[in-house]
């Protein structure tokens, strides 16, 4: 009797002593979860990390698997070739921001006053700039532009209008030029989001633009 007791106990004790086995995992997991994170923000350190792991492929970049996002280096090169073209060096602005890279078409070089139709001397530096975004597979955005001063003509009654024109008119050229039209897309800002105020009538030139913004993601 005495012995069916003592085997009865030593059984409840291992049952009950179970979840200690889960514990441990978890906290062999947790452990896991922070060296991993710790090591992150060093791409040499996750590398070797990943590889313990069995992922070494994963992590040498510092990029998760399948992102297309430009690196700082890539972005930088990209932009030095653009600015390596005299045709677009003489027709276009560049500049960085973190949103990605904008060229700048401005009004005096691509569209009549008033108009949304890309002028025949422009279609050059258009077309250059299509070769170059063709590099990239990288998401496209055409953005319309005018100054404060309100527009009303026949065709375009608002700066709205005019400036979502503008961008449709150089998104279809560069879709005409090759550029996948599943990376594009078009938007007007009308007078709302000038570079510099509109004081002067050199300031409004300078926001009477389309930028062609190559975005990082």
């Amino acid at each position: 009797m005495r012995s069916s007791r003592l085997k009865l106990r030593r059984a409840e004790s291992g049952h009950t002593d179970r979840w200690m086995i889960s514990y441990a995992d978890l906290m062999t997991l947790l452990l896991a979860l922070f060296i991993v994170m710790y090591a992150a923000s060093d791409h040499e350190r996750a590398r070797k990390i990943a590889a313990a792991f069995g992922g070494e492929n994963t992590a040498g970049s510092g990029i998760l698997p399948g992102s297309e996002a430009f690196k700082t280096d890539d972005r930088d090169a990209f932009a030095r070739k653009l600015t390596e073209n005299p045709v677009l060096m003489q027709k276009t602005k560049m500049r960085q921001t973190e949103r990605g890279l904008i060229i700048s078409l401005s009004e005096a070089g691509f569209f009549a006053a008033g108009e949304a139709s890309v002028n025949a001397d422009a279609e050059s530096a258009i077309s250059a700039l299509a070769e170059s975004l063709k590099e990239t597979a990288l998401p496209v955005r055409v953005e319309g532009h005018t100054d404060s001063t309100p527009i009303s003509n026949s065709r375009y009654p608002s700066n709205w209008e005019l400036s979502t024109a503008r961008a449709a008119s150089v998104l279809v050229r560069l879709a005409e030029s090759g550029i996948a039209p599943e990376r594009l897309s078009a938007a007007g800002y009308g007078g709302f989001q000038p570079v510099v105020d509109n004081a002067t009538a050199a300031n409004r030139a300078q926001n009477r633009r389309v930028d062609v913004v190559l975005l990082n993601r």
